[in-house]
């Protein structure tokens, strides 16, 4: 069995028996090594497997997995590992390999036995590595049975052994000496370019896991819940095993390793590194200190520091050359490798070769040593910014200068782990704060931030330090605004929005960006509770107050939350947001999507969401996500990008503590499977999004699940009642129409046939355009044109229908499903069947490649219903991988094409010039591997 300690860098994690889990997360292609080798080993015998790789790697992990496939096997396992104070024992490491085999001692030769005697006992001479690898191979061979030699830890092994475990590797994979059947498995670090490869047999360096492993690792590990703090441990950890099993934000204020942007290590992780740490000189460890804790890479900066700390400038230049030469850092002299960061003096930079050193080195100073460091870089490093970190961490009392230059650098870019940097800024310069309400600023800013990161315990953490009866005015409205990122901020009712309103014309003046978030925070409450006129009139009162112009962008957003069709068409924001300028763009995104401009919005969202990822601000991006989903149900010509998103956003609201969010994203997870006929699903959903609502008081989300069952309702033919259902969004006269009425009255004008609810559905039609009279968004005028259409009298149905199928109408899949099947029903019930079969065919197409299958279901049970033989189609299995690889309106080019329509005559049935049919078939012709019409009616199965 391998020594208890192998476990320090494993993948594998020790369950509650106390014995170690030996399975292990990736790592394929290492595990079939080892599988290939025990297959080997009883027929020909001498394999050797060499693994390597940084601490943390999970060499030992592979190691005991590899022990317990051999046991499994049979295989008689013999194990080793470095021990502390054995290193200066001579062949300490290789008699606890050999132990269990002494037993046999007597049985071999005298030679052999002579030279094992010499080295266990130091009576005599010490053999040779290799005689003494030989008559170890002799005393295996005595065993009778296939062996597994397990050696962990080669380089931090006593030399002697060390030595004759690679005279071992030497000799096993020699097919000329007879060694019996035995393989050895040794893992080494793999330390700069000191590793040592076998002669023979197979070398492996393990590199970080995928990121997919990764991900499963720290959901293993379970030591994290949030998801931005999890986005952090991906970040630091890079793919190092151990890392991902041990990093976490903490529940302590940050500390130095915030500084340069890690996590702090555990004592697990630092002891990973201890090795190296121990055997340097005291110069070279305080060198390393240095560089590990400067926030700056430039190299003369911290040679300054060193000297300062070693009171001497020569031993400062040779600890760094040792620190080089054993390839725990490097020399950089290119620009670009610094990552940006302000580099002095000649522009060279020290780079550490696996930044988890960094954290760790820092666990294992002493606190006094460390201050002193720190002493040193603030006064060595030239940089404001730099000098401002490393002196504060060395003060004790109020400094409200240094709090100050601390603060704006908080205010600095970011990256994902960046947010270390600006929180532990923030936090620190609270600490020296002069006065109680500057420092709860402070921790309110860092709050903000942490919310904005999605990290909510550490937002917490910040908030609970604060007295509330400290704050001014400033303090109060950021404590507002903080407490309305929070969990639990949806208990407050209507009357926070006037608390909020005046807060924001409080800090007019002082803080404008404060005054932007507290209305649009206010704007957001009148969207989602229940309120009356009053909360929506003092809310656009006081926007229209405080805003630069009526074409501000943070303006518009409060418009389209509080009245939709108020928003001036276009709602482009004056000046308009360039590429690059993220809040603006995150505000003209919020506007087209709440004005279901989606057209716009699209590409928008996707490039915020994109943008929110990149700086690691995780709890923007439901804000991102969920409308994402809202355009993809509209735009997508298929669903399962829609149902991804709808599931990715309400699983990041939840993890970034969102009830709202995560409610919302739960609708639209509803109505996507209701549209997709995941009727159970749906429903499901819905209930969720109701409890929700009423457990949040957010009461309009209800219309949401309004939404799903309806759908649900007219999916399974139960259309009065989803007609009653629909009509229940448009009965409440002072709320204000937005997205889901829009959406609803396409489902209502759809239902109100079968329904029998014509007449009622002309009125709200009627009244919807009354107040759109002003302009609308694309969207909104398409289904306002589809609802005529269906809701048309016979004897002006028609025109209707061909003014709502206009070209462009095939930019919304589902509504054009909506509008060819609606069209095709009433040539077929008008008697005009041969010409009811091609916008019941497009239909299908269109469905079927959306994934509503029901909907496709009731398309193609109408166009069999027109006579359209089953065999006039190709098989459902083809059609579904043709519907794959063609758009939906590719698709219908091909049907009418397999049938012998002429371009001409399809471009006349789809409103298309000829050209541009050419055009469409040029390019399905490749798609579906035909090169001639009548290939594609073969594919298509056309007579």
């Amino acid at each position: 069995m391998i020594s208890a300690h192998v476990g320090t860098e494993a993948i594998g994690l020790t369950g509650a028996s106390g014995l170690a889990d030996t399975s292990l997360v990736g790592r394929a292609r290492e595990r079939e090594l080892v599988s290939a080798l025990l297959t080997d080993l009883p027929r020909v015998g001498g394999p050797v497997l060499h693994l390597s790789g940084a601490p943390g790697t999970g060499k030992s992990a592979l190691l005991r997995f590899a022990a317990a496939e051999a046991a499994r096997q049979g295989v008689r396992v013999l194990s080793t590992a470095w021990a502390p104070g054995e290193e200066g024992l001579p062949h300490a490491a290789l008699h606890g390999l050999l132990r269990p085999a002494l037993t046999r001692v007597g049985d071999l030769p005298d030679p052999e036995r002579t030279v094992l005697h010499a080295a266990f006992t130091g009576l005599a001479a010490r053999p040779t590595p290799t005689e003494l690898a030989a008559a170890a191979l002799r005393l295996l061979a005595a065993l009778s049975e296939p062996v597994l030699l397990c050696v962990d830890d080669l380089d931090r092994l006593d030399a002697h052994s060390r030595d004759t475990v690679r005279s071992l590797a030497t000799i096993l994979p020699d097919r000329s000496t007879p060694t019996g059947p035995v393989g050895m498995i040794v893992t080494e670090r793999a330390v700069g370019d000191a590793t040592w490869p076998p002669p023979l047999g197979t070398a492996v360096t393990l590199g970080p896991l995928s990121d997919a492993h990764a991900r499963a690792l720290v959901a293993r590990a379970g030591r994290i819940t949030g998801y931005g703090e999890e986005q952090l441990v991906l970040a630091v950890a890079r793919g190092n095993p151990l890392a991902l099993t041990e990093l976490t934000l903490g529940g302590d204020r940050l500390g130095d390793a915030a500084g340069f942007g890690m996590l702090p290590a555990t004592p697990r992780l630092a002891e990973a590194y201890a090795h190296d740490w121990e055997h340097l000189a005291a110069p070279a460890r305080d060198v390393l200190l240095t560089a590990a804790l400067s926030i700056s890479p430039g190299r003369q900066g911290i040679l300054r520091a060193s000297a300062l700390l070693l009171d001497d400038a020569d031993a400062a230049r040779t600890g760094l050359a040792e620190l080089i030469a054993g390839g725990l850092v490097v020399e950089v002299a290119d620009a670009q490798e610094s990552g940006g960061e302000a580099v002095q003096d000649d522009g060279a930079r020290v780079r550490f070769r696996d930044p988890l050193m960094r954290p760790a080195v820092v666990r294992l100073a002493s606190a006094a040593r460390r201050m002193a460091a720190h002493a040193a870089l603030g006064r060595s490093l030239t940089g404001p910014a730099q000098s401002a970190w490393h002196t504060a961490q060395c003060v004790a009392g109020p400094d409200e200068e240094l709090a100050r230059r601390l603060e704006s650098t908080a205010a600095g870019g970011r990256s994902v782990t960046g947010v270390l940097v600006a929180l532990a800024a923030l936090e620190t310069a609270a600490r020296l704060s002069a006065d109680p309400e500057s420092r709860a600023v402070r921790l309110l800013r860092a709050a903000e931030l942490a919310c904005d990161h999605g990290l909510v315990d550490q937002a917490l953490r910040n908030v609970r330090q604060i007295d509330p009866t400290e704050l001014g005015t400033l303090g109060r409205a950021l404590l507002l605004r903080v407490h309305d990122a929070l969990p639990g901020s949806s208990a407050a009712g209507r009357e926070r929005i006037a608390e909020l309103c005046e807060a924001a014309r409080a800090v007019a003046a002082q803080d404008p960006a404060l005054t932007r978030k507290l209305m649009l925070a206010a704007a957001r409450r009148c969207r989602w509770q229940q309120v009356g006129p009053g909360e929506r009139d003092l809310v656009l009162r006081t926007a229209e107050a405080l805003r630069a112009g009526p074409r501000d962008g943070w303006y518009l957003v409060v418009l389209s939350l509080t009245d939709p069709l108020r928003v001036p068409r276009p709602p482009v924001p004056e000046p308009a947001p360039r590429a690059g300028e993220v809040e603006g763009r995150s505000l003209f995104s919020q506007v087209t999507t709440l004005t279901n401009d989606f057209e716009q919005a699209a590409p928008l969202l996707e490039e915020m969401e994109a943008a929110f990822r990149a700086v690691g601000r995780y709890g923007q991006l439901p804000l991102m996500l969920v409308p994402r989903t809202m355009c993809q149900i509209w735009l997508g010509t298929e669903w399962h990008t829609a149902l991804a998103l709808a599931e990715e956003s309400r699983m990041i609201a939840e993890r970034t503590a969102q009830p709202d969010w995560a409610a919302r994203a739960t609708g639209m997870l509803a109505i996507v499977a209701s549209l997709r006929g995941e009727y159970d699903r749906a429903l499901e959903c819905a209930a969720e999004v109701e409890e929700s609502s009423l457990r949040l008081g957010q009461d309009r989300q209800l219309s949401l699940a309004v939404l799903a069952r309806a759908l649900t309702a007219s999916g399974m033919g139960r259309y009065a009642e989803a007609y009653v259902r629909l009509r229940s969004l448009f009965t409440d006269p002072t709320t204000p129409y937005a997205f889901e009425q829009f959406w609803g009255l396409s489902f209502l004008a759809e239902a109100a046939l079968p329904a029998g609810e014509q007449a009622d559905a002309r009125k709200v039609v009627a009244h919807v355009r009354s107040l759109t009279r002003s302009g609308c968004s694309p969207l909104l005028e398409r289904i306002m044109a589809y609802a005529d259409a269906v809701l048309a009298p016979d004897g002006e149905a028609e025109g209707r229908y061909r003014q709502a199928l206009l070209p462009g109408i095939e930019v919304w899949p589902l509504l054009h499903g909506m509008t060819q099947f609606g069209y095709g029903a009433w040539l077929r019930r008008r008697r005009r069947v041969t010409e009811s079969r091609t916008p019941l065919s497009t239909a299908e197409s269109v469905f079927r490649a959306l994934g509503a299958a029901s909907r496709a279901e009731q398309a193609a049970s109408e166009l069999r219903a027109t006579g359209w033989a089953a065999d006039e189609r190709p098989a459902e299995d083809d059609l579904t991988d043709i519907a794959r690889v063609l758009s939906p309106q590719q698709l219908t080019i091909a049907r009418l094409a397999a049938r012998g329509l002429s371009n001409r005559a399809i471009g006349e049935q789809l409103r298309l010039s000829p050209r541009t049919v050419a055009s469409h078939l040029y390019q399905i012709f490749p798609k579906l591997g035909v090169s001639s019409r009548a290939q594609l009616a073969a594919r298509f199965g056309a007579e």
